[in-house]
C-alpha cells in the first residue's frame, strides 16, 4: 500500500483505525511531534530514538519513549499492532535495509502494517506487513 507523499500520516492512521489497531511503535520519534499526532488520533504511542535529548523531550510531552534504535530494539517479539518508521532506512546503505526491516517485523504483531520510506527514486512511502 502506498501512502500520500505529501503527508502519509492521515492515510496511516486511517489504515490503523480501519483494522482496529490501537497502538503503534514510532521509530526515531524525535521530540514527539508524530507521537502527539497519534495520541490525538486515539492511537497509543510508544517511541524510540537514539538521542537521549529527544527521548527526554518526548517524555516531557507525556509520551512513552525509550532510548533505542533499529536493528536492536529492546522489545519482545510481536508486541506492537503497527510500526511508524518513515526515517528507518534514511542514510543507510542498501545492504543494511533488510536487517532494519527484519527487526521492525520482529517487534510487530503478525500481519501488522509497518510504514517506511524506501529510499529509492520514485518509491516514497509504503506500507509493508510483518509476516502473518
Amino acid at each position: 500500500m502506498a501512502l500520500s507523499p505529501q503527508d502519509p500520516f492521515p492515510d496511516f492512521v486511517a489504515l490503523l483505525k480501519a483494522e482496529g489497531r490501537r497502538g503503534v511503535l514510532g521509530l526515531d520519534c524525535g521530540q514527539g511531534a508524530d507521537g502527539l499526532r497519534f495520541v490525538r488520533s486515539g492511537i497509543h504511542f510508544t517511541g524510540v530514538d537514539p538521542s537521549e535529548e529527544n527521548v527526554h523531550s518526548a517524555r516531557a510531552h507525556g509520551l512513552e519513549a525509550s532510548v533505542a534504535a533499529a536493528p536492536a530494539l529492546p522489545f519482545a517479539d510481536s508486541v506492537f499492532p503497527a510500526v511508524w518508521a518513515p526515517d528507518a532506512l534514511a542514510g543507510l546503505p542498501p545492504a543494511e535495509w533488510d536487517d532494519v526491516v527484519s527487526e521492525l517485523q520482529r517487534v510487530a504483531a503478525p500481519g501488522a502494517p509497518i510504514a517506511v520510506v524506501l529510499p529509492e527514486p520514485g518509491k516514497g512511502f509504503t506500507v509493508v506487513r510483518s509476516p502473518a
